[in-house]
């Protein structure tokens, strides 16, 4: 990286240049970091449909005066679910890449309660203001990003898909060139209706009807009801926190997961002798990451929605206790799985027990009066379930559930159940000094790598890096799938890390991680530019 950051009062990192411009124009009108969020989370349901929108769900993290509060607003399962997604309703088992998408994958979409709970409390403009961005992108065009290009053209199947093949794809067998104007009237009609009624337009009217209409009618059917829209609540949590050598970073409480899991990673990694590294980390300090991410990652099962936590006098396992998860005895305990020179084959590896990850994006803004927020916002799967309504798309989050609900006789913590809110991986976190004041907001997309691509960040920041650009673009290693994958970028480590027992995967990296980084008064913001990320401050 070259040439110095540019600083300023407020800063907005988002997965497209066009959501972050959205939420710096709500900034320049006197908004809040949470009235940004919401413009921006507007915008990438317009320009990033892939990963994102007001079909799926949320969690935002918001610092002010001193304090974090969680708003959890994660997709939860309808009143009537299957067992499990690979069985029909009547028990009859279907195949499970036919169970990865459509209607009976849809979650009661969260992200709008969540961001409308937030606005009460924290926001200072109207409601109706913030959508104008948006509203605007999607009547009047916007440019077709790089990043859903390549995301349609690995996913050819999407290319089938009406809304897809008619607007990303202009009707052809491939999609539009990046740069492409594009308009998307209907989601433009959305926006308007939810800008004017408030959230109560898509949970209570005809965008609701909407939504169950499409899936209860899909080949794959679920059985959403009207009932299960209006009743969803977002929640506010309080934001459990880790310590990052002298700091203290607030993320998400479960059944996030994600930046509790990144807690572990850093506390463990900090107990092997790695409080930080740099741009590019050596062979050995890989080598501790990886191990320190598969201890992490071995204690996955225990998380689960703490509402639905069954009893134990019913054998059924509960949500883990964070606290203890995250207790310097317990990582110092977990620490001594991990060999400093070779890898140790009795970790538990872990397992992907749900039936699939998740693209997700993540938002990062500070504001001039001391609001930050970190919101990290998903439809689970490239294109969720793959099911348009109102010109956007609905999420697969059901797919996060437990792919088997018994294991040794007994329930497990993330089976699905009637209103559960399934176990994700998504990690938003503010950095915090030791007098609770905000020093930095970060987060990713990316499914279960979203816990190492946040870690990283973080061990960068801890290591000395103050750019956050760089910071983002440093090369991404970790392991949280039983192989130890690096960017090209360090592949020359790989034949030493196969010498210590690591099955190492060199690999491209798409995680999207965006940070706004505090520098005395003035802000700092990055954007991940492996999925068109673009950081920008208000001067």
């Amino acid at each position: 990286m070259t040439g110095m950051p540019d600083r300023g009062r407020a800063a907005v990192a988002a997965a497209n240049p066009l959501a972050t411009e959205a939420a710096l124009t709500i900034l320049r009108l006197g908004g809040s970091a949470v009235d940004a969020a919401i413009a921006a989370q507007a915008a990438l349901t317009v320009v990033e449909p892939n990963a994102s929108g007001i079909g799926g769900g949320a969690i935002l993290l918001v610092h002010e005066a001193g304090a974090v509060c969680a708003f959890d607003g994660i997709s939860a399962a309808p009143a009537e679910v299957p067992e499990r997604l690979e069985t029909d309703f009547n028990g009859r088992t279907v195949p499970s890449d036919r169970a990865m998408f459509g209607g009976r994958t849809v979650a009661v979409p969260g992200a709008l309660r969540a961001l409308e709970a937030a606005h009460r409390r924290f926001g200072r403009l109207p409601w109706k203001d913030l959508f104008a961005p948006a509203i605007a992108l999607a009547a009047e065009g916007f440019a077709l990003a790089p990043y859903v290009v390549r995301t349609l053209l690995e996913n050819p199947t999407m290319r089938d898909e009406a809304m897809a093949s008619r607007l990303y794809c202009g009707g052809a067998d491939a999609p539009l060139a990046p740069g492409t104007v594009i308009r998307n009237p209907e989601l433009a009609e959305t926006l308007i209706a939810i800008a004017e009624g408030g959230a109560d337009a898509f949970y209570l009217g005809d965008i609701a009807a909407r939504i169950v209409a499409a899936v209860r009618g899909d080949v794959f059917d679920g059985r959403m009801t009207m009932a299960d829209l209006a009743g969803y609540r977002a929640q506010e949590r309080a934001a459990p926190a880790f310590a990052l050598g002298a700091w203290r970073v607030a993320t998400a409480p479960l059944p996030a997961y994600g930046g509790i899991a990144a807690g572990q990673l850093v506390g463990i990694a900090a107990r092997l002798g790695i409080t930080g590294i740099g741009a590019v980390p050596s062979e050995q300090e890989i080598h501790l990451l990886a191990e320190s991410g598969r201890v992490a990652f071995a204690d996955r099962e225990h998380y689960a929605d703490p509402d639905h936590a069954g009893p134990d006098h019913l054998g059924n396992a509960r949500a883990a206790d964070v606290a203890t998860m995250l207790s310097p005895d317990y990582l110092a305990r977990r620490a001594r799985h991990v060999d400093h020179l070779r890898r140790n084959d009795r970790i538990p590896a872990g397992h992907t027990d749900g039936l699939g990850g998740s693209m997700t994006s993540h938002v990062s803004i500070a504001d001039a009066m001391g609001q930050v927020v970190s919101m990290t916002t998903t439809i689970n799967q490239n294109f969720g379930a793959r099911i348009a309504v109102g010109g956007f798309y609905l999420n697969n989050a059901l797919t996060n559930f437990a792919l088997q609900p018994i294991s040794h006789g007994r329930r497990v913590a993330n089976a699905m159940a009637p209103g559960k809110r399934p176990r994700t991986s998504i990690a938003p976190c503010i950095v915090m000094d030791a007098e609770g004041r905000p020093i930095a907001a970060v987060g990713a997309g990316g499914g279960f790598r979203i816990i190492g691509y946040v870690a990283n960040a973080l061990l960068r920041l801890a290591g000395g890096m103050r750019d956050p650009a760089a910071i983002l673009a440093a090369p991404h290693a970790m392991n949280w799938s039983g192989s130890t994958e690096i960017e090209p970028a360090i592949g020359h480590h790989a034949q030493a890390l196969a010498a210590r027992g690591h099955f190492v995967v060199t690999r491209r990296f798409d995680g999207g991680t965006q940070m706004v980084l505090r520098d005395g008064d003035s802000w700092l913001a990055g954007g991940d530019k492996r999925r068109d990320g673009v950081g920008l401050v208000l001067p």
